[in-house]
């Protein structure tokens, strides 16, 4: 059983439901990213049942607000505006695709202090694309078109502490898979057959969520390219590999969101919510990317962490975790003990993982499906997790009551953040 360390108890009392979706959908034509902030706020303190004027303290996740959003700094004031909130203390987070898990855990700090009783945290992230200078902020254009010096892998990766070498984003995509073959034995053809089922499972548990920004299920994909097995086609150059082990069927894909939660001390979360969620622990790791097996180790090292306050693995009814690549889901997965050892290549290719599987993880359809938003994914992820454990996940919902999850996320091979949330009793 896990024990708090925190100095008082800490809730979640609100979340928003914003569907990810591309910046290029006519949904979405014309609107800055100042009013997707707006909604995802209003939504999440809508469903905590609060006011702006209630709502102590702000924190605020984006990554590439430098260039996407025409400045530097981050847009707190303009953001507060747009949401009701100015005035509030405001705190900007950036700490690559962790950014949203952070906000969180600082808001949880915040509110375990004792210094303020409710706090919001949410993100906004348009990474593909940008306001120009000199125009209104709705007036977006592609990323493409910048004309300045950006790219999300010279901001994240540097093996000569300063400048760029260019390939060091794309070669930690491959360490899970050899980490897997090096320590457990599979074939690579067997570990192509896993990431494949994987993306299946993935896709499958997003066509069931309404959020998602792909939802189309591969099965479907394969039987429009002439393939009655849908493993076939993910094994075809209709999927090529990009990477020795990696598929573009098993990478993230990016899109526009926003997100918020809001969380409040546990002794007055049941004025506000009927179904509070208890954050019980969380703990996090940064490392570089010189360190062998970075991806893994971070996980290692936050699984001890959360080993220390009493984790048991056995207590999960569900795993939400980041998936940038294929490998990532498997092995923390493995690492934090949801999946046996070295048997989770197993887990997918069964199917188990899958939404109504006896093991789901991510019955949204992870980064690989639902989307993924740099700095506020995390935002999302725990929106995600949080849907569930409340049983308001919509199609995509588990088949058991979701009383545990550990949520899992990630940010440029640099940061990595384990957070346990457990349904109030």
């Amino acid at each position: 059983m896990v024990k708090s360390n925190f100095a008082r108890p800490v809730s979640v009392i609100g979340t928003s439901t914003l569907g990810q979706k591309y910046f290029d959908d006519p949904a979405y034509e014309g609107l800055s990213i100042y009013e997707l902030w707006a909604c995802a706020c209003h939504q999440a303190m809508e469903d905590a049942g609060v006011k702006p004027k209630d709502i102590d303290k702000v924190i605020y996740s984006q990554f590439s607000n430098f260039v996407t959003a025409g400045g530097v700094s981050g847009m707190v004031g303009p953001l507060e505006e747009w949401a009701g909130l100015a005035g509030k203390p405001i705190m900007h987070i950036e700490q690559a695709c962790a950014s949203g898990y952070m906000a969180f855990t600082e808001a949880v700090n915040a509110v375990a202090s004792g210094k303020y009783d409710i706090v919001l945290c949410a993100g906004i992230e348009t990474p593909k694309h940008f306001n120009p200078r000199n125009k209104p902020a709705y007036m977006i254009e592609p990323i493409e078109n910048y004309d300045g010096w950006w790219s999300p892998g010279r901001v994240l990766f540097d093996t000569t502490y300063y400048r760029f070498d260019g390939v060091s984003d794309n070669l930690l995509t491959e360490e899970q898979g050899k980490y897997y073959i090096k320590n457990y034995g599979i074939s690579e053809d067997t570990l192509d057959d896993t990431y494949n089922a994987m993306a299946v499972n993935l896709r499958r548990n997003a066509s069931k969520c309404e959020r998602a920004v792909e939802r189309v299920p591969y099965t479907e994909v394969a039987k429009q390219k002439g393939y009655d097995d849908v493993l076939e086609y993910m094994r075809s150059q209709n999927n090529p590999k990009i990477t020795q082990y990696i598929r573009k069927s098993g990478t993230v894909l990016h899109n526009v969101a926003a997100g918020a939660i809001v969380v409040c001390s546990s002794d007055i979360a049941k004025k506000f919510s009927e179904k509070p969620i208890e954050v019980v622990d969380y703990a996090s790791s940064s490392n570089t990317q010189r360190y062998p097996f970075c991806f893994h180790q971070m996980n290692v090292d936050v699984r001890k962490a959360l080993d220390k306050n009493g984790y048991d693995p056995s207590e999960l009814d569900l795993l939400v975790t980041t998936v940038m690549t294929s490998g990532e889901q498997l092995d923390s997965a493995e690492v934090f003990g949801y999946l046996p050892e070295g048997e989770g290549y197993k887990y997918e290719l069964e199917g188990r993982t899958c939404f109504d599987g006896d093991t789901p993880i991510n019955p949204h359809g992870g980064d690989l499906s639902f989307g993924h938003a740099f700095g506020v994914a995390g935002i999302n992820m725990l929106s995600e997790a949080i849907l569930q454990m409340r049983g308001e996940a919509g199609d995509c919902q588990v088949n058991k009551p979701v009383n545990k999850c550990l949520v899992r996320g990630m940010g440029g091979g640099h940061t990595t953040v384990g957070i346990v949330l457990e349904n109030q009793k």
